[in-house]
């Protein structure tokens, strides 16, 4: 500042002006200002003392404490009353005052002041005038009326006035609100009116921010007008709008990405989790230290088992400056599933390149890990399978190349791997089933087939041949074109070699079978046709013998009846054995029940036996007619005959559907039966168990086998004078009664 700068300023008013940069401690002072210290126009530039070399000593320590209260932002001006040691060595008072103008990298600069004599009058509106003019913010003062005493060079700048601007009054300038003329009213009042942050519009509706404040300005104890400054917080505003959109946009976009985003402070204090991550974790109920966080979030080594130790945290890797590699992968488990991620990261900073924190994207590689698992087990699965297979497996290229055997077509073959690998298959396939094996694998190629199997024989490595079962399927491109085929071959040569001595067994028995059968012929035809010639023989003599003769012809007579009951026995054995053909047909069970009865009702009213039947009326069963009608017989016959005398007779008919076959149970009251004497010959042939006349043993023999011949079985239950029950187990199929034949 030169003596030209203050040329404005009233030098009757005896104010002594000042500029301080408080970088390069450059000063300059107004004329007034060294008048006040005894000094001439002449000595200013000789002037170099600061006020510190000016300040008495008392004095220097609050100037100094009021000169740093204000650069720190504690007090709006600085002020101190001090002594200054004029020219003549004499200390004067006077009342310094002053404020930071400009700041360079946070720091004041330069400083505006000025100072006045305690014991004179004058500071007025002139000392504050001389102040707002060097001001660099926006400053105005006003009088009561409004009018204009002073502005800043920024107050011009912020609302478009011009410089000549002393004296015009400000509602004439602006279109001021009511609002802001009640303010005004207030403050003239003696009230301060401030706001950190104001919302206004210009002419065009264009919205600007502000920083303001009114306040009164005092001459002699009394209010002189207003004091207006104000702040363009605009950029400002506008800066942190775009810090909210940006910030908007950037958490859209990490709460859109399937990319978990983990963020901490510089203390290792988590302090951001997008969507995704909150998905994965949820958030921390409570500050989670850094020693606990992989506990709390179940953060495990790549292979899932082991818990991550503190410095093996990538977020905390990251912050301590370590790298993190391409293949930093870990674990997440929880209760939904298992969650592999790679993790990326960065250190964080702050504008003075502090470091600040660090964050990581975890980015899920669950499927691919997933999938790389499931190929390996596959991988492993089939080398094992092939390997290990119980038929030979072998992959073969399209030119019949054997590319890959397991251990099983060398068993078969006789040859080994290597051997094998410099063969084709051709080579060692029977001439007689080349062509076949040939036309079918043309026919892969081709496309026309994507599998065969047939049967084919080998050229064992000792020259015997080997029957196998050939399955070939084939593996193709994604333009279908054949990369190899997988073969397996399953060796029946011993099968065959079995199959054909069953060929030759089974016609053997055949053979023995139809002599059998000629034999049964015989037995049946011949041997009852000399049976009855015998009898016709016997009762020819029997007529014409008396005394000794006749009675040894009575004897004779009784044996050769036996003879032709057992050769009719014999007869019907044999015709259940060998009638193989005979026709099954879907029978009511409870008609030929009802047939039995009738056919047995003179002898089950003469002996007052109760018949009750339980079967379902609509149950049929697939039997051969004729067998099921003597079988029913047989056994209600059979109850009938060896009825207690003791008690009221009964014949129980129950059945039971099973899944394939029909419970038909035969009880009675009857006499019983000793099985644990008996059991094992119940239905041997000729075998009786009570003391009847006309018992001869042959019956249950000839029912069980009528019974198997239907493809049954049966079983006995029984107790000596208590009773006896037959189980019956048929075949069972489920038709419909319309189909009943009778």
């Amino acid at each position: 500042m030169n003596q030209q700068r203050y040329a404005h300023i009233l030098r009757d008013a005896g104010i002594g002006v000042w500029e301080w940069n408080r970088i390069t401690h450059e000063m300059h002072y107004s004329p007034a200002w060294a008048e006040v210290l005894g000094y001439s126009v002449d000595d200013i530039p000789a002037i170099c003392e600061t006020k510190e070399r000016l300040c008495h000593p008392d004095d220097l320590q609050n100037y100094q404490r009021a000169l740093e209260a204000h650069c720190l932002g504690t007090t709006e001006q600085y002020t101190c009353t001090l002594r200054l040691r004029q020219k003549n060595g004499d200390y004067i008072w006077v009342k310094d005052q002053g404020q930071v103008v400009s700041w360079k990298d946070g720091s004041p600069e330069w400083m505006t002041g000025y100072h006045t004599a305690l014991d004179e009058t004058g500071m007025g509106a002139l000392i504050k005038k001389t102040f707002i003019d060097q001001a660099p913010g926006a400053i105005a003062m006003f009088d009561t009326q409004l009018n204009y005493l002073a502005a800043s060079r920024q107050w011009l700048i912020d609302y478009n006035l011009p410089e000549a601007i002393e004296g015009q009054n400000h509602y004439d300038l602006f279109d001021i609100p009511e609002r802001w003329k009640e303010i005004h009213r207030k403050c003239l009042q003696g009230e301060i009116h401030q706001a950190e942050e104001d919302e206004f519009f210009d002419r065009t509706g264009a919205a600007f921010y502000l920083r303001w404040q009114v306040k009164p300005w005092y001459h002699q104890g009394e209010i002189g007008g207003l004091l207006m400054q104000t702040s363009n917080l605009t950029h400002f505003k506008q800066l942190q709008f775009e810090q909210k959109r940006q910030q908007a946009f950037q958490k859209t976009v990490f709460d859109s990405i399937n990319v978990g985003i983990v963020a901490c402070n510089a203390e290792k204090e988590l302090t951001y989790f997008n969507k995704t991550s909150r998905e994965w974790h949820g958030l921390p109920s409570k500050s989670v230290p850094a020693s606990e966080l992989s506990h709390y979030y179940s953060l495990y080594k790549a292979d899932g088992k082991s818990l991550l130790e503190e410095a093996d945290i990538p977020l905390l890797k990251v912050l301590e400056g370590k790298v993190l590699g391409p293949d930093e992968i870990i674990s997440i488990k929880t209760a939904a599933k298992n969650r592999y991620v790679r993790v990326t990261g960065n250190q964080l900073y702050d504008e003075k390149e502090q470091l600040i924190g660090a964050v990581v994207a975890m980015h899920d590689i669950t499927e691919i890990i997933t999938a790389n698992q499931e190929k390996q087990l596959i991988d492993t699965t089939f080398k094992s399978s092939f390997e290990n297979a119980p038929i030979g497996m072998a992959l073969v290229s399209p030119e019949g190349n054997w590319l890959q055997i397991n251990q099983k077509i060398s068993d078969i073959l006789g040859y080994t791997k290597e051997e094998l690998s410099g063969m084709t298959f051709q080579e060692l396939t029977h001439p007689e089933d080349l062509e076949l094996d040939l036309s079918h694998v043309n026919a892969l190629r081709t496309g026309e087939r994507d599998s065969y199997q047939i049967e084919k024989r080998y050229f064992h490595k000792t020259g015997r041949v080997v029957t196998v079962i050939l399955s070939v399927s084939v593996v193709r491109d994604k333009d279908l074109i054949p990369l190899f085929f997988i073969s397996q071959i399953t060796d029946i040569s011993t099968q065959r070699k079995s199959e054909n001595d069953l060929k030759q067994v089974l016609r053997l028995t055949q053979d023995q079978n139809n002599r059998l059968k000629n034999f049964s012929h015989i037995v049946s035809h011949n041997l009852r046709s000399h049976s009855g010639n015998l009898n016709m023989l016997v009762a020819f003599l029997n007529e014409e013998l008396d005394g000794k003769l006749k009675e040894l012809m009575q004897m004779m007579d009784s044996a050769t009846g036996q003879l032709a009951e057992t050769i009719a026995h014999l007869n019907e054995v044999t015709e259940i054995q060998t009638n193989e053909n005979a026709i099954r047909k879907t029978v009511c069970l409870k008609e030929y029940i009802l047939r039995t009865t009738n056919t047995l009702s003179a002898v089950i009213k003469e002996n007052n036996i109760s018949i009750v039947d339980q079967t379902p009326a609509n149950l049929v069963v697939n039997a051969i007619p004729a067998y099921l009608e003597s079988i029913l017989l047989n056994f209600t016959s059979n109850a009938i005959k060896y009825r207690s005398t003791k008690r009221a007779s009964y014949i129980k008919f129950c059945t039971e559907v099973n899944a394939n076959e029909i419970e038909l149970t035969i009880e009675d009251n009857g006499l019983g039966m000793d099985l644990k004497k008996y059991g094992e010959r119940l239905f041997g042939m000729y075998n009786t168990f009570h003391k009847h006349k006309d018992s001869r043993g042959i019956g249950l023999f000839i029912t069980k086998n009528q019974i198997e011949a239907m493809g049954g079985r049966v079983t006995v239950e029984s107790t000596i004078d208590v009773g006896t029950t037959f189980t019956i187990y048929l075949p069972y199929e489920e038709v419909y009664t319309n189909s009943l034949s009778y």
